[in-house]
């Protein structure tokens, strides 16, 4: 099992982008799967959860680092909008 760190931006209706650190998931992750697949899983986690109550953010950004510190570039990066 691989260990990830991770970032998750939203970005609000005026186009605001800012850093969420009240996510329901832990960090690091624990994920049997390379970057890519943990910055998926992550976004379709957080889409579910923060699209309730509509319409939640308007769109999402996950960044993932392997290992336990998110330092230099991201491993993976995956992002989802509502438009």
């Amino acid at each position: 099992m691989r260990q990830y760190r991770w970032t998750l931006d939203t970005q609000d209706d005026d186009g605001n982008w800012s850093e969420r650190r009240d996510a329901p998931v832990p960090n690091p992750l624990d994920y049997d799967g390379p970057p890519q697949k943990a910055a998926n899983h992550l976004r379709d986690v957080f889409v579910r959860t923060l699209s309730t109550p509509a319409p939640g953010p308007r769109a999402i950004r996950v960044r993932t680092w392997e290992g336990h510190l998110a330092v230099g570039e991201p491993h993976a990066e995956t992002e989802w909008s509502r438009e």
